[in-house]
Protein backbone atom coordinates (compact mmCIF):
# COMPACT_ATOMS: atom_id res chain seq x y z
CA UNK A 1 0.00 0.00 0.00
CA UNK A 2 1.26 3.59 -0.72
CA UNK A 3 2.54 5.57 2.31
CA UNK A 4 0.56 8.35 2.62
CA UNK A 5 2.33 11.72 2.76
CA UNK A 6 1.57 15.16 4.01
CA UNK A 7 3.62 18.08 4.59
CA UNK A 8 3.67 20.86 6.43
CA UNK A 9 4.40 24.68 4.98
CA UNK A 10 4.01 28.34 5.09
CA UNK A 11 6.53 31.34 3.87
CA UNK A 12 6.01 32.54 7.22
CA UNK A 13 7.61 31.38 10.44
CA UNK A 14 6.53 31.10 13.89
CA UNK A 15 3.16 30.01 12.78
CA UNK A 16 3.48 26.48 14.68
CA UNK A 17 4.54 24.71 11.29
CA UNK A 18 7.41 22.41 12.99
CA UNK A 19 5.27 22.14 16.29
CA UNK A 20 2.49 20.88 14.41
CA UNK A 21 4.59 18.44 12.11
CA UNK A 22 5.76 16.48 15.27
CA UNK A 23 2.51 16.45 17.03
CA UNK A 24 0.75 15.14 13.40
CA UNK A 25 3.53 12.39 12.91
CA UNK A 26 3.61 11.39 16.75
CA UNK A 27 -0.12 11.78 16.77
CA UNK A 28 -0.71 9.22 13.76
CA UNK A 29 2.04 6.97 15.49
CA UNK A 30 -0.12 6.58 18.14
CA UNK A 31 -3.59 5.81 16.22
CA UNK A 32 -1.48 3.12 15.32
CA UNK A 33 0.50 3.86 12.06
CA UNK A 34 3.72 3.45 11.02
CA UNK A 35 5.30 6.80 10.08
CA UNK A 36 8.32 8.63 9.50
CA UNK A 37 9.03 12.30 9.94
CA UNK A 38 11.41 14.11 7.52
CA UNK A 39 13.00 17.03 8.71
CA UNK A 40 13.53 19.53 5.74
CA UNK A 41 14.41 22.16 7.50
CA UNK A 42 18.41 23.35 7.48
CA UNK A 43 17.65 24.84 11.29
CA UNK A 44 16.52 21.12 12.52
CA UNK A 45 13.66 22.38 14.63
CA UNK A 46 11.93 19.14 14.18
CA UNK A 47 15.01 17.29 14.89
CA UNK A 48 15.40 19.36 18.04
CA UNK A 49 11.74 19.21 18.99
CA UNK A 50 11.80 14.91 19.26
CA UNK A 51 15.74 14.85 20.91
CA UNK A 52 13.79 13.70 24.08
CA UNK A 53 12.06 10.92 22.24
CA UNK A 54 13.24 7.35 22.18
CA UNK A 55 12.74 3.75 21.32
CA UNK A 56 11.90 1.44 23.79
CA UNK A 57 12.09 -1.84 21.57
CA UNK A 58 14.22 -2.64 18.28
CA UNK A 59 11.39 -1.48 14.95
CA UNK A 60 9.95 -4.39 13.77
CA UNK A 61 10.15 -3.03 10.33
CA UNK A 62 13.83 -1.54 9.41
CA UNK A 63 13.92 1.52 8.14
CA UNK A 64 17.70 2.08 6.02
CA UNK A 65 19.30 5.86 6.54
CA UNK A 66 16.32 6.61 9.16
CA UNK A 67 16.38 6.64 13.06
CA UNK A 68 14.23 5.02 14.87
CA UNK A 69 12.83 8.06 17.72
CA UNK A 70 9.19 5.74 18.98
CA UNK A 71 7.53 2.75 18.64
CA UNK A 72 6.07 3.08 14.84
CA UNK A 73 7.88 6.45 14.77
CA UNK A 74 11.20 7.07 12.55
CA UNK A 75 12.93 10.39 12.09
CA UNK A 76 15.20 11.55 8.87
CA UNK A 77 17.19 14.18 10.67
CA UNK A 78 17.76 17.88 9.22
CA UNK A 79 20.87 17.91 7.03
CA UNK A 80 21.92 20.65 9.78
CA UNK A 81 21.49 18.32 12.78
CA UNK A 82 25.26 17.50 13.63
CA UNK A 83 27.29 19.96 12.29
CA UNK A 84 27.28 23.55 10.67
CA UNK A 85 25.37 23.10 7.06
CA UNK A 86 27.75 24.36 4.34
CA UNK A 87 26.89 28.13 2.62
CA UNK A 88 26.33 26.02 -0.46
CA UNK A 89 24.89 22.94 0.79
CA UNK A 90 22.10 21.59 -1.67
CA UNK A 91 19.38 19.08 -1.39
CA UNK A 92 19.52 15.88 -3.07
CA UNK A 93 15.68 15.55 -4.49
CA UNK A 94 16.59 12.36 -6.38
CA UNK A 95 17.98 10.61 -3.56
CA UNK A 96 14.80 11.96 -1.38
CA UNK A 97 12.47 10.76 -3.90
CA UNK A 98 14.11 7.16 -3.71
CA UNK A 99 13.88 7.14 -0.04
CA UNK A 100 10.41 8.33 -0.54
CA UNK A 101 9.63 5.02 -2.66
CA UNK A 102 11.40 2.85 -0.23
CA UNK A 103 8.89 3.37 2.41
CA UNK A 104 5.66 2.07 -0.15
CA UNK A 105 4.63 -0.87 2.05
CA UNK A 106 6.60 -0.30 4.96
CA UNK A 107 5.16 3.15 6.39
CA UNK A 108 1.44 4.02 6.49
CA UNK A 109 2.41 7.91 6.51
CA UNK A 110 5.27 10.42 5.89
CA UNK A 111 5.07 13.59 7.51
CA UNK A 112 7.37 16.65 6.45
CA UNK A 113 8.19 19.80 7.84
CA UNK A 114 9.74 22.41 5.96
CA UNK A 115 11.79 25.60 6.32
CA UNK A 116 9.51 28.48 6.55
CA UNK A 117 10.17 29.67 3.04
CA UNK A 118 9.98 28.20 -0.36
CA UNK A 119 13.71 27.72 -1.37
CA UNK A 120 15.40 24.72 -2.57
CA UNK A 121 14.43 22.97 0.37
CA UNK A 122 10.64 23.97 0.83
CA UNK A 123 10.22 22.85 -2.90
CA UNK A 124 11.77 19.38 -2.36
CA UNK A 125 9.36 18.99 1.00
CA UNK A 126 6.22 19.86 -1.45
CA UNK A 127 6.91 18.23 -4.16
CA UNK A 128 7.20 14.38 -2.40
CA UNK A 129 4.19 15.07 -0.52
CA UNK A 130 0.92 14.08 -1.92
CA UNK A 131 -0.94 16.44 0.19
CA UNK A 132 -0.19 19.96 2.25
CA UNK A 133 -0.99 21.73 5.59
CA UNK A 134 -0.43 25.51 5.77
CA UNK A 135 -0.78 26.54 9.47
CA UNK A 136 -1.41 29.84 9.95
CA UNK A 137 -1.10 32.01 13.21
CA UNK A 138 -4.27 33.43 14.51
CA UNK A 139 -3.19 36.94 14.61
CA UNK A 140 -3.05 40.61 12.75
CA UNK A 141 -0.83 39.20 9.91
CA UNK A 142 -2.78 36.07 9.75
CA UNK A 143 -3.91 36.82 5.65
CA UNK A 144 -0.46 38.58 4.41
CA UNK A 145 1.25 36.18 2.23
CA UNK A 146 -1.44 33.16 2.78
CA UNK A 147 -2.62 33.99 -1.07
CA UNK A 148 0.87 34.02 -2.07
CA UNK A 149 1.86 30.43 -0.63
CA UNK A 150 -1.54 29.15 -2.11
CA UNK A 151 -0.39 30.45 -5.20
CA UNK A 152 2.81 28.75 -5.07
CA UNK A 153 1.18 25.23 -4.14
CA UNK A 154 -0.95 25.47 -7.06
CA UNK A 155 2.29 26.38 -9.00
CA UNK A 156 3.63 23.16 -7.21
CA UNK A 157 0.52 21.25 -8.00
CA UNK A 158 0.54 21.77 -11.79
CA UNK A 159 4.56 21.11 -11.93
CA UNK A 160 4.14 17.83 -9.78
CA UNK A 161 0.92 16.02 -10.50
CA UNK A 162 0.12 14.17 -7.64
CA UNK A 163 1.71 16.04 -5.45
CA UNK A 164 1.19 19.23 -3.24
CA UNK A 165 -2.26 19.86 -3.53
CA UNK A 166 -3.44 21.74 0.08
CA UNK A 167 -5.07 19.52 2.33
CA UNK A 168 -6.32 22.31 4.01
CA UNK A 169 -5.05 25.80 6.36
CA UNK A 170 -4.88 25.17 10.01
CA UNK A 171 -5.32 28.31 12.24
CA UNK A 172 -2.91 27.82 15.28
CA UNK A 173 -1.89 29.52 18.23
CA UNK A 174 -5.63 30.77 18.87
CA UNK A 175 -6.79 32.30 21.84
CA UNK A 176 -10.13 32.25 22.37
CA UNK A 177 -10.02 34.92 25.65
CA UNK A 178 -8.75 37.78 22.90
CA UNK A 179 -11.37 38.84 20.29
CA UNK A 180 -9.04 39.57 17.89
CA UNK A 181 -8.44 35.76 17.49
CA UNK A 182 -11.49 34.77 17.39
CA UNK A 183 -12.19 37.91 14.76
CA UNK A 184 -9.46 36.62 12.61
CA UNK A 185 -10.61 33.07 13.10
CA UNK A 186 -14.07 34.06 11.43
CA UNK A 187 -12.35 36.07 8.73
CA UNK A 188 -10.17 32.93 7.52
CA UNK A 189 -13.94 30.84 7.36
CA UNK A 190 -15.17 33.51 5.16
CA UNK A 191 -12.57 33.36 2.87
CA UNK A 192 -11.47 30.01 2.60
CA UNK A 193 -14.57 28.53 3.18
CA UNK A 194 -13.93 24.41 2.93
CA UNK A 195 -9.93 25.06 2.55
CA UNK A 196 -10.23 25.59 6.42
CA UNK A 197 -9.31 22.89 8.61
CA UNK A 198 -12.38 22.48 11.15
CA UNK A 199 -9.47 21.90 13.56
CA UNK A 200 -8.32 24.84 15.60
CA UNK A 201 -4.92 24.33 17.71
CA UNK A 202 -5.12 26.58 20.65
CA UNK A 203 -2.36 28.94 22.18
CA UNK A 204 -1.06 26.05 25.12
CA UNK A 205 1.90 26.96 27.10
CA UNK A 206 2.19 23.36 27.89
CA UNK A 207 3.63 22.83 23.62
CA UNK A 208 6.41 25.08 25.11
CA UNK A 209 7.42 23.18 27.96
CA UNK A 210 7.30 19.69 26.25
CA UNK A 211 9.72 21.04 23.42
CA UNK A 212 11.85 21.98 26.16
CA UNK A 213 11.89 18.13 27.18
CA UNK A 214 12.48 17.07 23.94
CA UNK A 215 9.14 15.56 23.62
CA UNK A 216 5.29 16.12 22.55
CA UNK A 217 2.27 16.77 24.78
CA UNK A 218 0.87 13.37 24.10
CA UNK A 219 4.10 12.21 26.18
CA UNK A 220 4.02 15.05 28.64
CA UNK A 221 1.20 16.55 28.61
CA UNK A 222 -1.53 14.06 27.62
CA UNK A 223 -4.82 15.77 29.16
CA UNK A 224 -3.45 19.06 27.93
CA UNK A 225 -5.68 20.86 25.76
CA UNK A 226 -2.84 21.15 22.71
CA UNK A 227 -2.71 17.31 22.99
CA UNK A 228 -6.50 17.20 22.56
CA UNK A 229 -6.42 19.69 19.55
CA UNK A 230 -3.66 17.56 17.70
CA UNK A 231 -5.53 14.79 18.30
CA UNK A 232 -8.47 16.02 16.55
CA UNK A 233 -6.09 16.96 13.65
CA UNK A 234 -4.90 13.63 13.50
CA UNK A 235 -8.71 12.26 13.47
CA UNK A 236 -9.60 15.01 10.77
CA UNK A 237 -6.59 13.82 8.60
CA UNK A 238 -7.17 10.33 9.30
CA UNK A 239 -10.83 10.56 8.18
CA UNK A 240 -10.24 12.88 5.23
Amino acid sequence: MAVRSIVLANQKGGVGKTTTAIHLAHGLCLAGHRVVLFDLDPQGNATVAVQGMSATQDPDVEMEGLIHIAPGLWLLPSAGDSSTLARNASIDVVRLKELVSRLDGRADWLVVDCPPRMDEWGWAGVQIAEHVVVPVQAEFFAMHGLSQMLASLEAASAEFPGRAKLRGVLPTMVDAREAVALEILNDLRANLSDRLLKTVIVRDANLVEAASFGKTVFQHCPDSKSALCYAELVKELIDG
